[in-house]
């Protein structure tokens, strides 16, 4: 329940701002095969949940950063650092899944995207539990304010870079097709959330010994 009641929270300072997110995450996806149809919609919704994930983050590290004391009160209540540092993780998965539901309709829609499936969702799990993974940690560790313009010279610079990326090949993973594709998949996911309970293991050790007086 206190994880839950936490959730709220972070949806509650974001809700001005999940209209225009929705927008923006699902118009990403049809622009971006507007302006690079060789891949698809697969590189749109990468974006759009680097975007969407990022972004939401942000704006709520923001307002605690321009509310200190409303953190320092939040850790006097029966609520644990842990669970205010768990919840964090669980608002980035939540929003995840928004996207997928977003994209997963879209290509209902327009067929020109492609199309959704398990491997895509797993792969990119894979790939926001890496970003979140190493992006939150750093940031319990050196503050909102020395974090954000790194963080956001990559959102900015995303679009430009991934396709680069793209183009220049993918790895070879046929050896995959050895194994049960749930196999696979279950893996990838594993991996995933692996990742991201070591990184909230950190975060939390971190905030734990953060100064917030």
């Amino acid at each position: 329940m206190m994880l839950f009641a936490l959730l709220k929270k972070d949806f509650l300072i974001v809700k001005k701002y999940v209209l225009i997110m929705l927008v923006v995450i699902a118009l990403i996806p049809p622009v971006m095969r507007w302006r690079t149809p060789e891949f698809t919609g697969v590189f749109g919704f990468i974006l759009s949940v680097i975007f969407g994930v990022f972004m939401l983050l942000q704006y709520v590290s923001l307002k605690e950063y321009q509310f200190p004391k409303a953190v320092t009160l939040l850790c006097a209540t029966p609520f644990s650092r842990k669970t205010i540092v768990s919840s964090k993780y669980i608002f980035c998965m939540a929003i995840y899944a928004i996207c997928c539901i977003v994209f997963e309709l879209e290509t209902l829609f327009m067929p020109g995207l492609g199309t959704s499936d398990i491997k895509l969702f797993a792969f990119m799990f894979l790939i926001v539990s890496v970003f979140i993974g190493i992006y939150l940690p750093i940031q319990y560790k050196f503050g909102y304010e020395k974090t954000k313009f790194a963080f956001g010279v990559i959102i900015m610079a995303s679009p430009f870079i991934l396709p680069l990326l793209m183009r220049a090949g993918s790895l070879n993973l046929n050896f995959l097709s050895m194994f049960s594709p749930y196999l696979v998949y279950g893996g990838i996911v594993l991996i995933g959330f692996a990742i991201l309970a070591l990184s909230a293991s950190l975060s939390i050790k971190i905030y734990d010994k953060a100064d917030l007086a």
